[in-house]
C-alpha cells in the first residue's frame, strides 16, 4: 500500500508560516490535484513530502512508513518519493538512457528496466539522444522516466507541463496521468491550471494561505464550493445578493424539499432566494438560513440559459472563445449585470434583448462569509469527506 498521509503539518520559512495544520489522506494508486494561487504553500508541500524541507509539526507516513516528524526525517533518497519540476532539469551531459537511469544501481536488470522506461513513455528511439537534441515535450518525458525508475510509491509532479504550449501541455498531460494509472502510483499533482485539476484528478485539493479549504472530486468542488472563494477561484461565477426564503412548497421544481437530497434525478435545493434574478431553486452551503435572511447568491455562468420569455436582458459584451463565450447581459429590472456561457453557433449580437432562464439551483452563502479552521479537518480523499 502507498496512500499518503500528511496528519496536521506545519511548516515554516523562518518566521513566515507556509502550511499550518495541513491534514490529508491520498489513496493508494490515486490521482490527486492541488490546486491554488501562487505562495498558498502547494509546493512547500512537496517539498516537504519528498524530504526537502522539514516539518515543524505532526508528520508525513507512506503506508506503515513514517517519512517525517518533527526531530526525524528519512533522508529524500530512502523516501520512495519521485519528483518531476516544471523544467525537466536534465543531465546536459547524459544522454537518455542516462538519464533514465541515474539513479539506478549498476547491473544487467538495469539496462532491462531503462529499456522498459524508455518505451512505456514512448522514446525507444531516443536513447543515445542529449538532451538539448529533445523537444520540451519529450524532455518531459524523460523527467518523468527517470523518476518512475526506481519504483516509487509517490510521484509528485510539480507543475511539470507549465512551459509547454497549450496544445502539447493538454496533449501530454494526459498521456503522462494514463500512465501513472496503469502502473497504480500514487500521484500529487501541483498545477495553477483549474481545467488541468478538474480534467486530470480523481481528486482535487484547493489551498489559500498554507490551508486546505476544500477537498471532494472534480465535479464536488466545481458543483458544490464550500466558499464563494472556491467557487471563483475554480471557475467562472456569478455573483449577486438575495434573501433567503425558506419556502419548499412553491418550487417549481420538485415542490418536496424534502426529497431533493434523496432523488438522483433532482439536483438538490433547500428553499428559495429572492435575487435579481428572480425567485430560484437554491441550495444552502455550510449553514441553514432562515427566511428573510440577506445572503449571497453564486451562480455558474453555463447555468444561464437563452429562454424566449424568460427574465429580460440586454447584452451589453461578448467575450468570444471560440467554442463558446461569456456574454455579458444588463438585467433590465435594474443595475446589475450578470454573464451567461452561451455555445458559439447561437451568440447575440451587443445591444440585442435577451431573455434568460436559471437551470440550477443556485449555491446561497453567508452575506458575510468568514472560513474558520477548516484545515484542521482530516480530509480523506479516499471517501472525499472530512472525518
Amino acid at each position: 500500500m502507498s496512500t499518503l498521509t500528511l496528519n496536521q503539518v506545519g511548516v515554516s520559512y523562518g518566521s513566515t508560516s507556509a502550511l499550518r495544520d495541513v491534514s490529508l489522506v491520498v489513496p493508494s494508486g490515486s490521482v490527486v490535484a492541488i490546486l491554488g494561487p501562487s505562495g498558498c504553500g502547494k509546493t512547500t508541500m512537496l517539498l516537504s513530502v519528498a524530504g526537502l524541507l522539514p516539518v515543524e509539526a505532526g508528520h508525513i507516513t507512506v503506508g506503515s512508513r513514517l517519512l517525517s516528524e518533527p526531530g526525524n526525517s528519512l533522508a529524500p533518497e530512502q523516501r520512495g518519493v519521485g519528483w518531476v519540476p516544471q523544467e525537466a532539469s536534465l543531465f546536459p551531459h547524459l544522454d537518455v538512457r542516462e538519464n533514465i537511469g541515474f539513479g539506478l544501481a549498476k547491473g544487467g536488470w538495469k539496462t532491462d528496466r531503462v529499456n522498459e522506461l524508455a518505451e512505456l513513455v514512448g522514446l525507444s528511439g531516443f536513447l543515445d539522444r542529449k538532451p538539448h537534441h529533445l523537444s520540451g515535450g519529450q524532455a518531459q518525458r524523460v523527467a518523468l522516466a527517470r523518476a518512475l525508475a526506481p519504483g516509487p510509491d509517490v510521484i509528485l509532479l510539480d507543475e511539470p507541463f507549465a512551459a509547454l504550449d497549450s496544445v502539447l501541455r493538454r496533449q501530454l498531460a494526459r498521456e503522462v496521468i494514463d500512465l501513472l494509472r496503469h502502473e497504480e502510483t500514487t500521484t500529487v499533482l501541483v498545477t495553477h491550471d483549474r481545467e488541468e485539476a478538474l480534467d486530470l484528478a480523481d481528486f482535487v485539493v484547493v489551498m489559500d494561505q498554507g490551508r486546505i479549504v476544500q477537498v471532494g472530486t472534480p465535479l464536488d468542488v466545481y458543483e458544490n464550493p464550500e466558499t464563494p472563494w472556491v467557487a471563483s477561484f475554480v471557475g467562472d461565477t456569478v455573483e449577486l445578493s438575495g434573501v433567503w426564503r425558506d419556502l419548499p412548497t412553491e418550487c417549481d421544481t420538485c415542490a418536496a424539499k424534502e426529497l431533493c437530497d434523496r432523488d438522483a434525478t433532482r439536483f438538490g435545493c433547500s428553499g428559495h432566494v429572492f435575487s435579481a434574478l428572480g425567485n430560484l431553486v437554491a441550495s444552502a452551503r455550510g449553514f441553514e438560513p432562515i427566511d428573510g435572511e440577506p445572503v449571497k447568491v453564486v451562480l455558474r455562468p453555463e447555468w444561464l440559459m437563452p429562454q424566449h420569455n424568460g427574465i429580460p436582458t440586454t447584452v451589453v459584451g461578448v467575450s468570444y472563445a471560440g467554442h463558446d463565450a461569456l456574454v455579458e447581459l444588463a438585467l433590465a429590472s435594474g443595475n446589475e449585470r450578470v454573464r451567461a456561457r452561451i455555445a458559439a453557433p447561437f451568440l447575440p449580437a451587443v445591444g440585442q434583448p435577451f431573455g434568460i432562464g436559471v437551470r440550477h439551483p443556485a449555491l446561497v452563502y453567508p452575506q458575510d462569509e468568514v472560513v474558520i479552521g477548516a484545515s484542521l479537518k482530516t480530509w480523506n480523499t479516499s471517501k472525499a469527506q472530512t472525518t
